[in-house]
């Protein structure tokens, strides 16, 4: 479980989730957001690409 809300402040919990991964505390990861965050990466560069 993150301390910080991701609904609340998007950067703070962006910058929490990379601390976590650079510290290895995978068994904090919000692991949803993480997937929807990187499914919308995904989708943006793919669009991108198509231009």
């Amino acid at each position: 479980m993150t301390t910080v809300n991701y609904e609340t402040d998007i950067v703070a919990w962006a910058n929490e989730q990379a601390w976590l991964v650079r510290n290895k505390r995978f068994e904090l990861f919000d692991i949803e957001h993480i997937a929807e965050k990187l499914e919308d990466v995904g989708k943006s560069e793919q669009g991108d690409t198509q231009s």
